[in-house]
C-alpha cells in the first residue's frame, strides 16, 4: 500500500533499508537520499498542518543564516481531536539542557545536518534531544516559528501518552544531556529528578560540583537584624566552599543591630545612601568595587536557604559558554512561587514575574516553572553574575532604575550584548517579601521603564500567552506573518458628539491611518461635531442610521442588519471596529458577514442589567456577541473583572486609552495660562477647581455644589469652581444651574457652568485642581488630560480611575455623594499650596508611567493585522 500511494507523486521516494536499525539508522538513510537543502522531520504517526511548510519558508525567508527551526506543537487522538498544545519560547539553549522543549516540527540545514554526523545510534527513544544538543552547538542561528504546525499522535504505546511507554528513551536522554555539558566545559553528574520520573517526563538537571571559582555574597541589611540573622544561619548549610560574605550595612541606627553586626565573622561593608535617598543600584555597585572575588551573589536580606546545594547548583550554570547571569527560584513561605524569572510586558508593558503564586509542585506551561531556563531577566534577590562582566556593563543604573527594576535593566542589557539569564531551579530559597523596606515602585522608575525598555519583546513569553496572567495563560491568538500594506477596516461608531467614547475611536482611527496601520472607512448612525474632526484627518465617513434597528422588533433588526452585512462585504474589510457596547450590531453584522472583529468596550454597568431597556431578543444577541470577535477589548481591568463571566473564550483584553500628550501640549501652548484665567475672572491667589465632561446624572456635578457649599467660608473665598460639559437638553444639567445659583451669595458668582465644547485647552490651563465626581467610568480621557496638565486630582475611586491615578501620591479620593469629605479635600488642597506643587509634579511622572498613545496605536495595529489573518 505504501509503495502504491507514493509512485504518483515524484516528490516522494520510498526507501527499502535490508535490516531495522530503528529511527536513528532510519532517518540517516533518508537523508543520504534527501537533495533539499533542508531536512523538516516528521514521525511516521504524525501530522504536519497543511501550512507547515510554507510557513518554515517564511520564517527561512526572515532569518536566512538559521540552520535549525522548530514550531508549537500539539497532539491529536485517534478521533482527530487536538489538545495540548505546546507554545514555546524562542531559543533557550539552557531550557534544551533541561528537556528537548523545541519537539517537532523540526527543521534542519542539510549541511549542518551532515557536518553533525546526523542522528547518533544508541540514542534511540532520546535520539531528537541528543541530535539538536550537538547540532545547536554548531548552528548560527536557530529559529522559532510560533504557529503549531505539527499535530503529535496519541497512541497506545507511544510517548506522546506517556513517557512510563519507553523508560530506556529517559536514560538515552540522560547520557545526551551530560555529554553535552562536557562538551561545553562543565563536566557534571545529570540525573533525573524523582518527580520527572514519577510523571514520567524526559526533564533532566545536573549536579554541579561543591568547588570552582570564588564567590562574594553580597547582602544589603538596615536595621533588620532579625531577618539577617535568619539568613546567614540558613547559609551556613550551604555546601559550595569556595565562597566569602559581605553585609552592605545601609545606615543602621538601630543599636541591637549594629552590635550584631560588629560580632560578626563576616565582611560588613558600611555604606551610606547617596544624597540622603536609599538607592538599591548605588549602594551594590559601591559594594562590588570592594571585593574581589570572581563571582558576585546579589542576596536579600529576607530570604532563606533551602537547599545545600543552592550555590553550587548557581556556579556550574554560570560556567556554561554565554550565561551572563543566573537566578534561583524563589518561594513564599507558604511555598508558593514568587519568582521563577523575569518577564518583560506583564503588567501592561512592565515587567513581572514568571509563574508567581504557582504552588511549588506545579510546572506550569510546559513544566517550565520547574525546569531550569532561560529568562529574559532574573531577580537581584538572588542573583549571580561575573565580577568583571557587571564592571563591564557598567553595574547597576543608579540614574533610572535607583530602586526598581535595576535588575530587569541588568539582564536587558546582557541579553543586548549577547549574554543569556538563567533560572535555576534547583536553587531554591524562600523569600519573605516585603519585611523589609517594603519600597512600592516609583512612577519616575516605571516611566524611566517605559521609556527606556517599552519597545521590547519578551523572547521567552510567547504570543500566545496572556500578558494578564503571570502562569502563562494560553489566550487564542494570531501571529501575523505580514505587515504588508494597511487592513481595510470598517470602524462604527456609536455617535459623533464629543464624549470620551466617541473621541476615542476618532483618535484610534486617525492615529491608526496616519501610522499606516489600516485604511479606514468610519460609519455612525448618528450624526455630530466629530464629523468635521475625521474630515480634517482625511478619513471617509459616512452617516447612515439604517444600519442599526434596536426598538423596532425582530423584523426590522435583521433588515437592518442584512444593510450592515452588505456594506462589510461590499466595501472588502477585513476587520470591523465596534465602539462601546451600543455597537454590538455592527459585531453581530461582522460574524454573519465572515468578516473578524475587535470590539473596544467602555462601559463598567454589569452585563446582568446595561441591555434591560432592549428588546428581550436584541438583549440576547447583544450578550450572545461577547464571544463573537477577535478580541473585546477594555480600557480598564476593573471593567474588564465587570464582564469577566462573559469571557467564555478568552478573548478578553486591556488596552489602556492613552493621552495623545504632543497634540494637548500643543493646544495648551495655544493659550497662555494667564489669559485662560483672566477670561474667567480667577484672581492671582485663587485656586481653580475643573470639573469636566459631560454633564449628566451618572458623572455626580452636584457632588461639587454641595462640596462648595460645606467649604468653610475663608476657603471658599480662595476658591473658584469651573464646571465644563452642561447640556440643556439634559434635565440633569437644568438642575445643575438650579443647584448652583441657589448657592450662599458668597460663593454664588464663584461657580461656573459651561456649556459642552471641544475646545478645553483654556479651561485646563486655567485649573489648579481637577475634581472627577463620577458614579460609573472606566478609564476617563479627562483624568488623563488632568495628568498631562500636571494637576492633583480629588475623585471618587470608582472603577478604572484608581488605575490610572496614586492615592495620597498625586490624587484624593472620596465616596461618591460624600460632600463634605470632598469638601475638606478641596479645603486642604486649596490651603497648602506646596502639597499641590508636589501632587502636581506626581502627575506628570504617573503619566508617563501609563501605557503611552504610541503604545496603543501599535497594539490596536497588532490587533487589527491578526484579526485580519484569523479569517
Amino acid at each position: 500500500h505504501l509503495a502504491g500511494g507514493v509512485s504518483a507523486d515524484p516528490r516522494v521516494k520510498l526507501v527499502r533499508r535490508p535490516t531495522n536499525g530503528n529511527i536513528s539508522a532510519a532517518t540517516n538513510t533518508a537523508a543520504e537520499h534527501a537533495s533539499g537543502d533542508w531536512f523538516v522531520l516528521l514521525d511516521h504517526d504524525d501530522l504536519l498542518h497543511p501550512e507547515a511548510l510554507a510557513r518554515l519558508a517564511v520564517a527561512l525567508d526572515a532569518e536566512p543564516d538559521a540552520d535549525l527551526i522548530y514550531s508549537d506543537d500539539d497532539k491529536i487522538d485517534l478521533a482527530g481531536a487536538r489538545f495540548a498544545p505546546q507554545f514555546k519560547p524562542d531559543w533557550s539553549p539552557e531550557l534544551l539542557l533541561s528537556f528537548c522543549y523545541t519537539g517537532h516540527v523540526s527543521a534542519v540545514r542539510a549541511g549542518l545536518y551532515r557536518e553533525v554526523g546526523g542522528m547518533r545510534l544508541g540514542f534511540e527513544g532520546s535520539q531528537d534531544h541528543d541530535f539538536w544538543l550537538r547540532a545547536s552547538e554548531r548552528a548560527r542561528r536557530v529559529a522559532h516559528v510560533p504557529h503549531v504546525l505539527y499535530h503529535w499522535r496519541v497512541l497506545p504505546g507511544s510517548t506522546a501518552a506517556s513517557g512510563h511507554e519507553k523508560p530506556h528513551s529517559f536514560e538515552a536522554g540522560r547520557r545526551a544531556v551530560e555529554e553535552a555539558f562536557a562538551r561545553r566545559g562543565v563536566p557534571c553528574r545529570v540525573e533525573q529528578p524523582d518527580w520527572a520520573a514519577a510523571a514520567g517526563c524526559g526533564v533532566f538537571r545536573p549536579v554541579m560540583p561543591d568547588e570552582g571559582p570564588s564567590v562574594a555574597i553580597l547582602i544589603p541589611t538596615k536595621n533588620q537584624k532579625k531577618l539577617l540573622q535568619n539568613l546567614l544561619r540558613s547559609l551556613e548549610k550551604t555546601s559550595y566552599r569556595n565562597y566569602r560574605v559581605y553585609i552592605i550595612d545601609n545606615e543602621s541606627d538601630d543599636p541591637e543591630t549594629l552590635s550584631f553586626l560588629a560580632g560578626l565573622p563576616h565582611t560588613v561593608l558600611h555604606i551610606p545612601n547617596v544624597d540622603g535617598k536609599f538607592n538599591y543600584a548605588a549602594i551594590h555597585n559601591a559594594a562590588v568595587g570592594r571585593v574581589e572575588e570572581e563571582l558576585l551573589v546579589f542576596l536579600n536580606n529576607d530570604v532563606e536557604v533551602i537547599e545545600p546545594g543552592w550555590l553550587s547548583q548557581m556556579v556550574g550554570w554560570s560556567r556554561l559558554p554565554g550565561v551572563g547571569a543566573v537566578g534561583a527560584r524563589l518561594l513564599y513561605s507558604d511555598r508558593r512561587i514568587q519568582h521563577a524569572g523575569i518577564v518583560h510586558g506583564l503588567h501592561e508593558g512592565l515587567a513581572g514575574h514568571a509563574f508567581k503564586l504557582l504552588p511549588w509542585w506545579d510546572g506550569g506551561a510546559m513544566g517550565l516553572a520547574r525546569a531550569t531556563r532561560d529568562a529574559y531577566a532574573v531577580t537581584a534577590a538572588c542573583m549571580l553574575t561575573p565580577r568583571r562582566l557587571f564592571a563591564a556593563m557598567g553595574g547597576f543604573d543608579e540614574e533610572d532604575f535607583g530602586v526598581a527594576y535595576n535588575d530587569a535593566d541588568y539582564g536587558y542589557r546582557l541579553h543586548d550584548a549577547g549574554y543569556r539569564s538563567v533560572v535555576c531551579a534547583e536553587a531554591e530559597l524562600f523569600h519573605h517579601e516585603g519585611a523589609t523596606r517594603g519600597f512600592g515602585d516609583n512612577p519616575r522608575e516605571e516611566a524611566n521603564y517605559r521609556r527606556v525598555h517599552g519597545h521590547r519583546r519578551d523572547p521567552y513569553f510567547s504570543p500566545h500567552h496572556d500578558a494578564r496572567s503571570e502562569a502563562f495563560a494560553i489566550q487564542p491568538t494570531v501571529v501575523p506573518t505580514s505587515d504588508r500594506g494597511p487592513v481595510r477596516v470598517l470602524a462604527v461608531s456609536h455617535n459623533l458628539n464629543w464624549e470620551g467614547a466617541s473621541r476615542f475611536e476618532l483618535e484610534l482611527t486617525t492615529g491608526l491611518k496616519a501610522a499606516g496601520a489600516i485604511d479606514p472607512l468610519v460609519v455612525s448612525p448618528v450624526d455630530g461635531p466629530l464629523r468635521e474632526e475625521y474630515e480634517k484627518a482625511g478619513v471617509p465617513i459616512r452617516i447612515d442610521p439604517s444600519l442599526v434597528s434596536i426598538f423596532g422588533g425582530p423584523a426590522a433588526y435583521a433588515d437592518a442588519r442584512a444593510r450592515a452585512v452588505d456594506l462589510i462585504r461590499d466595501g472588502g474589510f477585513r476587520a470591523l471596529h465596534a465602539n462601546t457596547l451600543q455597537g454590538f450590531w455592527a459585531v453581530d453584522a461582522a460574524r454573519e458577514a465572515g468578516v473578524p472583529s475587535i470590539w473596544s468596550i467602555h462601559e463598567s454597568e454589569s452585563w446582568r442589567n446595561y441591555f434591560d431597556e432592549f428588546p428581550r431578543e436584541i438583549a440576547q444577541i447583544a450578550l450572545g456577541s461577547m464571544e463573537r470577535p477577535y478580541r473585546v477589548v477594555f480600557t480598564a481591568r476593573s471593567s474588564a473583572e465587570v464582564w469577566g463571566e462573559m469571557d467564555t473564550r478568552n478573548n478578553f483584553g486591556v488596552i489602556r486609552y492613552a493621552l495623545n500628550v504632543e497634540r494637548f501640549q500643543a493646544e495648551l501652548a495655544a493659550c497662555p495660562r494667564d489669559a485662560a484665567r483672566a477670561a474667567l475672572g480667577i484672581g492671582e491667589g485663587e485656586v481653580c477647581v475643573l470639573l469636566l465632561g459631560t454633564v449628566c446624572d451618572r458623572k455626580g456635578q452636584h457632588d461639587l455644589v454641595h462640596a462648595f457649599r460645606a467649604m468653610s467660608a475663608a476657603e471658599a473665598a480662595r476658591v473658584r469652581c469651573v464646571v465644563v460639559g452642561a447640556r440643556d437638553s439634559l434635565e440633569y444639567s437644568r438642575e445643575l444651574r438650579r443647584l448652583a445659583s441657589a448657592l450662599p451669595a458668597d460663593r454664588r458668582e464663584r461657580f461656573h457652568i459651561v456649556a459642552e465644547t471641544g475646545a478645553t485647552a483654556a479651561y485646563w490651563q486655567a485649573a489648579d485642581v481637577f475634581c472627577c465626581t463620577s458614579r460609573v467610568e472606566s478609564y476617563p480621557h479627562v483624568v488623563l488630560e488632568a495628568l498631562g496638565r500636571g494637576l492633583p486630582v480629588v475623585s471618587t475611586p470608582v472603577y478604572g480611575i484608581p488605575e490610572q491615578v496614586r492615592r495620597d501620591v498625586n490624587a484624593l479620593f472620596y465616596e461618591p455623594g460624600d460632600a463634605r469629605l470632598l469638601a475638606r479635600h478641596l479645603e486642604a488642597l486649596a490651603g497648602d499650596p506646596a502639597r499641590r506643587a508636589a501632587m502636581a509634579a506626581a502627575s506628570g511622572w504617573i503619566l508617563k508611567a501609563l501605557p503611552s498613545h504610541s503604545d496603543m496605536i501599535e497594539q490596536y495595529g497588532r490587533l487589527f493585522r491578526a484579526a485580519a489573518e484569523s479569517s
